[in-house]
This record gives C-alpha cells, sequence and structure tokens, in this order.
C-alpha cells in the first residue's frame, strides 16, 4: 500500500528551505503539499516560490502553475487545485483553457474600443491617403463638433442606428451637406470596425434605406448654391475687356488662361513653365498632392490661340510660376473679384458652369459627353474612365475648346482643327 503523504500546513510550509548540493549551494527543490494530491510547492535557487499542481492528462504529465507563494495563500492554491482537478476530471485540459480564456479576454477587451479611438486610427490613415492637412483638419473638426459628443465614447459594437439619427438631428436641417459628409465619415469608420471584427456585419451608418428613411429628402431642406457665373451671352463682350485688364494685372491674365483652358481656379494659380509646351499647344498638368490640385491622375490641356497669346505676354524668362504676385501665388480674391470689378455677376470657379451652360445650350450637344468631362477634368463615370485611358477624348477636346474660343471672342463656333501630340521626352 502507498504511503500518503503527510499534509502540511501554513507554518510547515514557512519552514520549508531549498536543497543544497555538494557545494553548499540552494538548488530548485519541488516539496509534496498534500491535498490534494499533485500539489507541490516549488522553490527556486533565488528563493522564489510558485504552486504546480502536476497531474497526469490524456498521456502526458504536466505542471500547472497556480501562482506564487506567499501572494497565493495555501488555502487558495488547494481550492485553485481541486478546481483544476475537477477540470480534468472532466476531460478538459486546464492549461488550455486558460489559453482559450486570455485569448477570449483579449477579444473581449478588443471589441470594447470605443469609436473616438478608432476615429483616431482612420484619421492617421487618411493623413497619408490624403492630398491635404485641410481635409484632415476638416475631418478632425467634424469629429470634435457633431460626432465624439454623441458617440465617441461607445464602444463601436454598442453603436446602432438611434444613436447616429439623434447625432443627425441637430444638424441635418441647419447645415445638410456638412451632416451629409458626417454620416459618411462614420459609415467609413464603423466599417473600419467591421474589418477589424469589432462588431457584426451590419453598418447602422449607412444612409440610403436606412438611416435616410429617418428625415426628409436631402433636396427638400437645403438648396444647393452655386458659383456665381456670368452668362454665357454675354462671354463676347466681356472677354476683350478682362484681356484689356490682364495687360497690366496678372490675375486678370490668369483668369483669362483659367476661362480659355475651363481650369479649375487653384490649378490655374499654380500652373509653372515646365507644364507648359507653347511648341505643342499643350498644357501638361501633373498629378500633385498640393491642395489647390484636385486631380490624382495627368491631364493634357489643350491650349488655344488666345490661350497661348497671354501666355506669351508674360515673364520672357519663363520659370517658376507663370502667373504670380512678386513670385508667389496670386491670391484667389484677387482674382474672384475681377467679374464684379468688371461691371458681371460671376466668380472665379463660376465659369466652368458658363462653359458647360453654353455646351449644353448652344451647341446642340454636338459634343461626346466623354470629352465634355474629361474638358473639366471629371473622370467619375465608368465611361469617362475608360475614355481617359484610351487618351482623354484629346483630339475632340482639341475641336472643343477651339470652339469654345471662338464663342468667347466672335460668338461663333468652329470646328476645324488638326489634332497635335506632344513629343516624345
Amino acid at each position: 500500500m502507498t504511503k500518503k503523504k503527510a499534509e502540511l500546513k501554513d507554518i510547515h510550509i514557512r519552514r520549508l528551505t531549498n536543497k543544497i548540493d555538494k557545494d553548499g549551494n540552494p538548488i530548485a527543490t519541488r516539496h509534496m503539499v498534500g491535498n490534494p494530491s499533485g500539489l507541490h510547492l516549488f522553490m527556486k535557487p533565488n528563493g522564489s516560490k510558485t504552486w504546480v499542481l502536476r497531474k497526469k492528462i490524456a498521456d502526458k504529465r504536466r505542471d500547472i502553475g497556480l501562482g506564487a507563494y506567499p501572494d497565493i495563500s495555501l488555502k487558495q492554491a488547494r481550492d485553485l487545485a481541486k478546481e483544476n482537478i475537477a477540470l480534468i476530471e472532466q476531460g478538459i485540459d486546464p492549461t488550455i483553457e486558460k489559453r482559450r480564456r486570455k485569448v477570449a479576454l483579449r477579444k473581449e477587451q478588443k471589441q470594447e474600443i470605443t469609436f473616438a479611438e478608432l476615429a483616431e486610427e482612420f484619421k492617421q490613415t487618411k493623413t497619408r491617403e490624403w492630398k491635404s492637412l485641410k481635409q484632415v483638419r476638416r475631418l478632425q473638426q467634424y469629429l470634435d463638433d457633431y460626432v465624439n459628443p454623441f458617440i465617441g465614447h461607445l464602444a463601436i459594437k454598442d453603436i446602432d442606428r438611434n444613436h447616429l439619427i439623434e447625432m443627425l438631428k441637430p444638424i441635418y436641417h441647419r447645415i445638410n451637406p456638412t451632416a451629409l459628409r458626417v454620416i459618411n465619415y462614420v459609415e467609413e469608420i464603423i466599417q473600419l470596425g467591421i474589418i477589424r471584427q469589432l462588431r457584426n456585419e451590419d453598418n447602422p451608418a449607412r444612409w440610403n434605406k436606412n438611416l435616410a428613411l429617418a428625415f426628409p429628402k436631402s433636396t427638400k431642406v437645403h438648396k444647393v448654391k452655386h458659383q456665381r457665373s456670368v452668362k454665357y451671352q454675354l462671354m463676347p463682350e466681356f472677354m476683350p475687356k478682362l484681356l484689356a485688364m490682364a495687360k497690366t494685372r496678372p490675375e486678370a491674365a490668369c483668369l483669362a488662361f483659367q476661362i480659355l483652358t475651363v481650369g479649375r481656379p487653384g490649378e490655374t494659380r499654380l500652373v509653372d513653365w515646365t507644364e507648359i509646351d507653347i511648341a505643342q499647344k499643350v498644357w501638361f498638368v501633373p498629378n500633385s498632392d498640393e491642395e489647390l490640385r484636385k486631380s490624382d491622375r495627368e491631364w493634357m490641356i489643350p491650349l488655344c490661340s488666345e490661350a497661348i497669346k497671354i501666355l506669351k505676354n508674360q515673364e520672357p524668362q519663363k520659370k517658376g510660376l507663370v502667373f504670380h504676385n512678386n513670385g508667389n501665388p496670386i491670391p484667389d480674391n484677387y482674382i474672384s473679384c475681377i467679374p464684379d470689378a468688371l461691371g458681371y455677376d460671376g466668380v472665379a470657379h463660376g465659369f466652368r458652369s458658363t462653359f458647360t451652360t453654353w455646351e449644353m445650350e448652344l451647341t446642340d450637344r454636338q459634343w461626346s459627353p466623354d470629352a465634355v468631362r474629361l474638358a473639366m477634368k471629371h473622370v467619375d463615370t465608368d465611361s469617362t474612365r475608360a475614355a481617359y485611358a484610351r487618351g482623354q477624348c484629346y483630339p475632340e477636346r482639341i475641336r472643343l475648346i477651339t470652339a469654345w474660343e471662338e464663342w468667347l471672342f466672335k460668338g461663333e463656333l468652329h470646328d476645324n482643327i488638326i489634332p497635335i501630340r506632344r513629343n516624345a521626352g
């Protein structure tokens, strides 16, 4: 009959010491404690003590750590040992079960990440993607003013439609375009949470056929305010006055160049001589991360005769900015106020609307929709993306820009010009 190990008490545990080797140095020592069988106190040579339960699980003998002594008392160690033995008797490996619980705990803690925390991660990602800090600052302002006060403290998994409806109510009628941009950002951030498995596949911030049902249509609460634009019928009298001003004022020359190329005010103010090929009559607009450049594509912009004249009238050294104010970009307000100064109701950006209205009403839609969109540098449909890839409809756009030029100065249409290409290299 196997002799049963005596059950140690607290006083015995306190008196336990390490075994000594032949040189008198302490060595690792395992002391059987008893009750339950297999409970040991393991003592390292440095004097630290750990509770260990040694049991056979299936075909393997395992040492299951129960914690350090005296942090874990003898009574606690015995209770933990009995709990582990109960698991073993149920066919459960306590070591594997402990690991499983840790994984589950980490997953649960991960799912407690708040919207504000995930939004910060989203912002950092977009900072590397977006072209300007202005976009990042706008996102942060939206989060600070309209989002985080309502849902910033909530875990991603706990956000529901009612939270988002309450978030939108104060701003949907008052600043509708901002409200729609806000909910779009919120949807993207929550979608990031879904990808990170912080919630299920349901995105409560989805607008169409979801949150939109809780609000009136945007068109009923917000009237789009378009940029003031000079009517195309007035352009043949407007342009000579503008060119007369351009002889002494570079901002007027810049506006005239913008109108003739159907450019955006920002990119026209930043046009550099390195982008201009006068011989080939092309403005090569590069993709750029500059704040005022809105396109991530490269563009070939046809230059009509009047645009070439404007370029040739600028500084002869042809270095740096084509249009500038003492070497610096011309401020936007310098250009936008010119139509009013000449007695016409419009702003610089409105001339793009003037162009599209002219094309729709006066040319009887003789130009392909792709050519018109690409002249505006819009690549928002499969058709225009394919047309861009095929060559940006460049030959047709040359004819379109020439017809626009003819109207601007003569009130006439013209459709007879041979397309050119940029020299290789």
